[in-house]
């Protein structure tokens, strides 16, 4: 509710990457959230944090002396070729590292990750796959309109005239 009323209902879409923040400001906002400068909910506007949760693994970092800086993903190792991996089970095969009895060099072939993003090869499931998104968003759009009529509807239980609206406290 709190993004809600922050953002508007733009603010209730999910992101589609996650949002990072310079260690600057994750700092300042540890430093004011630690001294009691301002209380929670103004630091979260003031740096436009999205969520409170955030705020506090930054303050469980700082607090363990760690800094809160963004993790670091390691590398994978350098890109093996069809005939290297072959090899590679061969030498392993060779020194009595049972690899479940290696047989079918066809499995050697790893494509991983390299389905995703790519188009379909025919018309029909491209088509399909176009008409999943769009359900997809229509769904989202269909509960971002509940919530806000849900929302609506909360906020106007207390009024005694039809013609009187209770507003929002930002």
């Amino acid at each position: 509710m709190q993004q809600y009323l922050t953002g508007g209902l733009a603010n209730l879409e999910r992101p589609v990457h996650n949002r990072r923040y310079p260690k600057k400001l994750k700092l300042r906002a540890v430093r004011d959230y630690r001294n009691h400068r301002l209380p929670t909910k103004e630091i979260l506007l003031k740096y436009d944090i999205r969520g409170l949760s955030q705020l506090r693994n930054w303050v469980i970092l700082y607090n363990n002396g760690k800094e809160p800086v963004r993790k670091r993903v390691r590398k994978m190792g350098r890109k093996v070729s069809y005939d290297e991996k072959i090899e590679i089970v061969k030498w392993v095969l060779k020194h009595n590292h049972d690899y479940k009895q290696a047989n079918d060099w066809t499995a050697l072939k790893d494509r991983r990750g390299k389905t995703r993003g790519r188009q379909p090869a025919d018309r029909e499931k491209q088509l399909l796959k176009e008409i999943r998104d769009l359900k997809a968003k229509l769904r989202e759009r269909e509960v971002q309109i509940a919530f806000s009529k849900k929302l609506i509807e909360i906020s106007n239980r207390e009024v005694k005239r039809p013609n009187d609206i209770k507003r929002f406290k930002k």
